[in-house]
This record gives C-alpha cells, sequence and structure tokens, in this order.
C-alpha cells in the first residue's frame, strides 16, 4: 500500500510539472519562439506525463511548431503518433490549413474520413466518392514536387539594341532608334530533379517577336517600321529553389541558354512627309533571308511556385534574355524591296533583348 501511494505520487508530481511545461510552451508558441516547444513538451508527451485534451494540445503545438519551423519530416513523424493515439481526433477552425492537410492525409492513411463525425462511420469505405482523397490536398512543400511536366505562356517584351545603324540617307543625321511591342510565347516545359534545390528546366516554345524601328533618313521624311518574327526556342536552364519546403508558396532563380530557330520574319510600314499630308503604307513583306536563322540567348529570371494539390502546381515569373548574335545577315542591309525604295527602311546591326512575365502549370510525373 505505501509502495502504490508514493507511485501515485510521483505520477501526480509529473502530471504538475507537465502541466507548467505546457504553460510554458503555450506562451512560448505564441511569442513565435517555436524551437523552444519541442524541448518543452516532447518529454511530457514520450512520457505520458499528460493526458486527455492536454496531450492533444501538446501534440498540435509541437506538430505546428514542426511546421512553422520546415522541419517537415519530425511533423509528419510525429503526425503518425498523433492519430494512431487520437483517431477521433478531426481538425476545427483554429488549427492552421498546414496542419489540416497533414491531419487530414494521416487520416485516410488509416483508412478513416476525416470528414466524418466522431462516433460515426470513421472507417472509410473504398471506392466511396464521399471519402476518396480531396482534390486540393497539399501535404508537401512547393518545391518538393518530383520530375514535372507542364504547358508554359509568356508575354515578351523586346527592346533591340542597334550595334550600327544604316540608312538610305546620312547615318550620322538619322534619328532612329527601336520601339517595344508586346509578343506571345507559348509552349510545353519540363523539369527534373537533380537535388533537393536544384533541377533542370527545359522546353519546347513558339514565339512570336514584335518591335518596331523609327527613323528620319532624309530630312523632309520619316517613317516607321514594325518587324514580326516567328521563332522556335528550346530553353535550358537551371532552377534553384531557395525555401522548397514551404507549403504556401517557393521563390526560385532560373538561368540558363535558349538556342532559337527563326521560322519566318516579316516587315510592314508607314512613311510620312513634312511638305505633304499624305502617308504611304508598305504592307507587310517577308524578310526571313534577311535574318539569321539560328541564334542564342542567354536568359536570366525568377519567380514562385505555388501548389494545387499533392499532384500539381502552378507559377509565376519575370525573365530577362538577350542574344549574343546579330539578329540581321551581312549584305541585306538595302534589299531591293519596297521597304527600301518606298519606305526608305535599311536594316542595321542589331541585338534583341527581351523582358517577359511567365505563368504556367505542371504536373508531378513521380506522383502516385
Amino acid at each position: 500500500m505505501l509502495f502504490c501511494l508514493v507511485l501515485q505520487t510521483i505520477k501526480a508530481q509529473d502530471q504538475v510539472d507537465c502541466t507548467y511545461l505546457l504553460e510554458d510552451a503555450r506562451e512560448a508558441y505564441e511569442a513565435g519562439m517555436v524551437e523552444l516547444v519541442p524541448e518543452l513538451l516532447l518529454e511530457c508527451i514520450n512520457t505520458k506525463g499528460l493526458s486527455g485534451e492536454a496531450k492533444k494540445e501538446a501534440y498540435k503545438l509541437v506538430i505546428n511548431s514542426y511546421i512553422f519551423d520546415y522541419l517537415t519530416d519530425e511533423a509528419d513523424s510525429l503526425m503518425d503518433r498523433f492519430v494512431l493515439e487520437f483517431p477521433e481526433y478531426r481538425a476545427i477552425i483554429s488549427d492552421p490549413q498546414e496542419f489540416v492537410f497533414l491531419l487530414e492525409s494521416h487520416l485516410r492513411d488509416l483508412g478513416i474520413d476525416p470528414k466524418s463525425r466522431p462516433g460515426e462511420s470513421d472507417i472509410a469505405v473504398e471506392g466511396s466518392p464521399e471519402v476518396e482523397r480531396p482534390r486540393w490536398v497539399i501535404t508537401r512543400g512547393a518545391g518538393e514536387y518530383g520530375n514535372s511536366l507542364g504547358f508554359t505562356f509568356g508575354i515578351p517584351l523586346s527592346f533591340p539594341n542597334t550595334l550600327e545603324g544604316y540608312s538610305v540617307g546620312d547615318p550620322a543625321n538619322d534619328d532612329s532608334h527601336f520601339g517595344l511591342l508586346p509578343g506571345i510565347q507559348l509552349g510545353a516545359n519540363g523539369n527534373y530533379i537533380l537535388r533537393r534545390r536544384l533541377e533542370v528546366s527545359g522546353g519546347l516554345l513558339y514565339s512570336l517577336t514584335r518591335f518596331s524601328y523609327s527613323a528620319s533618313p532624309l530630312s523632309y521624311t520619316s517613317y516607321r517600321y514594325v518587324e514580326a518574327q516567328h521563332q522556335l526556342l528550346v530553353p535550358i536552364s537551371a532552377v534553384f529553389k531557395f525555401n522548397p519546403e514551404d507549403m504556401r508558396m517557393c521563390y526560385y532563380l532560373r538561368g540558363g541558354i535558349e538556342p532559337g530557330f527563326l521560322l519566318f520574319a516579316s516587315g510592314k510600314g508607314k512613311r510620312t512627309s513634312d511638305n505633304s499630308q499624305d502617308e504611304l503604307y508598305v504592307e507587310r513583306e517577308p524578310i526571313t533571308s534577311a535574318r539569321k536563322r539560328f541564334n542564342l540567348n542567354i536568359l536570366f529570371g525568377g519567380g514562385l511556385r505555388i501548389p494545387l494539390n499533392d499532384a500539381m502546381f502552378i507559377y509565376a515569373e519575370t525573365r530577362l534574355s538577350s542574344d549574343l548574335l546579330r539578329s540581321n545577315r551581312d549584305k541585306y542591309y538595302y534589299p531591293d524591296k519596297d521597304l527600301t525604295w518606298e519606305l526608305f527602311h535599311a536594316n542595321s546591326d542589331f541585338r534583341v533583348h527581351q523582358i517577359s512575365i511567365w505563368a504556367g502549370i505542371c504536373w508531378d510525373l513521380t506522383k502516385d
């Protein structure tokens, strides 16, 4: 009897101590010092120093602290123990969304419908539509997907720069400059994982590049010329992810090269004269022969990924790219076409640079 009394006294003392530790852990969590919470509560959880609702709260505080501190493996492991010990627990409004996603995923792994009420038919019936995995479940970081494949769409703004200007008049007196015009780029891309933070990306894109050129080759006339280039691009780049474990969004940088093949190029324009109200229009003409068919770009960019569920994510990105080679071919400065003899346009030596905004969606190929 004396031994039993001493044992009960020790257990009661442990319970009191863990109650105090739970209060301290709660205050530390609310103050943002989440790294202290596991140190305060793990021993109480492991030694059964808490029970009932107090132990549930301790589990939740430690799991949420792991999630907040990006310790996804530790959070996943402790959630296993939590759902085994408290399979009747269901998410409540105050639970963080990441905790809810992780909880519901583990309940399903046990064959329990996370939407059922405790005491009702918790056991999921295989194939039942009401207990199938929800469409928008996220249980991993935004940068922790496997090899993926998807579609991408971009809007580039092209701003060529003149390397050497040519004109039908005196180039030194020709007030010429390039102007910005939007284009379109779309296609498919894939990502291959090298390491947790590093992957290689490749794709195949159709690109419509547009830009304008304004000049005053002669003292009495000026013109505006618009060029369109249709290309196939093969971007190859490396992607470095800063925070792949974040479950809301992952920031990354991209750098690489982009070989390009010109399919077709055309130009059109309008010429005006100072001593006349008449305007001369030159309709679109093919100029593919005056442009190099192959070019090579360097590209650099940055963006973010946002998970939609465990099988796919979307991304948004800004890129800068620049031609390494000239766009024009030698000996085609004054083509014998209406663009030269009616518009008074001459091809200068130039490279094309672009700034573009991208968006896309990718599917994880390794997800079951």
